[in-house]
């Protein structure tokens, strides 16, 4: 409940109590009139809470239940008030959640790492993702039109596109064996958390004109209509409940040459983060917990191109 009260929106110019006028400078500041009854009276309601949380004026009993009076600006003032202390709140909830996670994660890797006698736990980087954790249902004919007619918008606009140039582009040059164990690791440690990011790939996956045109260049002999069954085959029988219509329980359903740039490149967060703190030599070492809302769900370790699977991760602690 909101207890502060918060400047007015606008000056009054009668006493708050008594409706008496006011000086210019009553007006400003207490909005009473001076009289002590006034002031012994408004600071009882104060004290009950029977005034309202933006201007201050005294509530009708149909006001007291939402602590504000009826002026326009008075309701929007505290709807707005209502919805910060709700984004603090949920934030503080949250920041406790993923502390919580960390906590959990660092006693799980420090008793993985007594097992299999590894020493200095804390040069395993902790790296806490999130996890996809809802169930596998069959996706509905609206969402297999929902995307049939997305593709379709899309191959409309590719029609008038140019062809790409024929010359080819440099190719780029080939990995280090130590960039090919990251990414490695990194493709790993992404697969643990099971998909969290598709969430956002909806009946669209994120494909974009660009997407359908590089694979149409590809494939110069397929029609627009060849690319739509392509594409609409891939989808399975079943999908993650609310994630995008090819996310399966294996992960994606498109290859990488079919998937949206956004989807190959991405990486959350944590391991972004994990890349950027890398040492740029030695060995690649980490501990990866994936966890949702305070529990964990899978967890690996890795050291170069060992990794070990931790069974039972999302098991009670002894």
């Amino acid at each position: 409940m909101m207890t502060k009260t918060m400047a007015p929106p606008e000056v009054t110019s009668t006493c708050l109590i008594c409706q008496a006028p006011l000086s210019f400078w009553q007006a400003q500041n207490s909005g009473l009139c001076g009289r002590p009854e006034c002031e012994w009276r408004y600071a009882l309601l104060r004290q009950q809470h029977e005034v309202c949380v933006v201007c201050g004026r005294p509530l009708s009993a149909r006001e007291l239940s939402i602590q504000t009076c009826s002026a326009p600006a008075c309701q929007r003032a505290a709807v707005a008030e209502r919805g910060r202390m709700v984004y603090e709140r949920n934030q503080a909830r949250y920041a406790a959640l993923i502390q919580q996670e960390i906590e959990q994660a660092a006693r799980l890797r420090d008793r993985v790492m007594t097992a299999f006698g590894f020493r200095e736990p804390d040069s395993f980087r902790l790296t806490v993702i999130p996890a996809a954790t809802t169930r596998l249902v069959k996706p509905t004919e609206r969402r297999r039109r929902a995307l049939r007619d997305h593709l379709n918008a899309l191959l409309d606009q590719t029609a008038g596109w140019p062809a790409p140039p024929l010359t080819a582009e440099e190719p780029a040059p080939p990995p280090t064996p130590r960039e090919s164990r990251l990414q490695a690791v990194l493709g790993q440690a992404c697969a643990c958390c099971r998909g969290f990011c598709c969430e956002g790939g909806g009946d669209h996956a994120y494909l974009k004109v660009e997407t359908l045109h590089r694979y149409q260049a590809a494939h110069p002999d397929q029609r627009p209509r060849d690319v739509l069954a392509t594409y609409l085959e891939r989808v399975g029988q079943r999908t993650v409940e609310g994630s995008c219509i090819y996310h399966q329980a294996d992960g994606c359903a498109l290859p990488r040459t079919l998937r949206a740039d956004l989807c190959n490149r991405h990486f959350c967060k944590a391991l972004v983060e994990f890349q950027r703190d890398l040492p740029a030599t030695g060995p690649i070492r980490g501990f990866f917990v994936a966890a949702h809302y305070g529990a964990i769900h899978a967890a690996m370790l890795v050291h170069d191109d060992q990794v070990l699977i931790v069974q039972g991760a999302g098991a009670p602690e002894p």
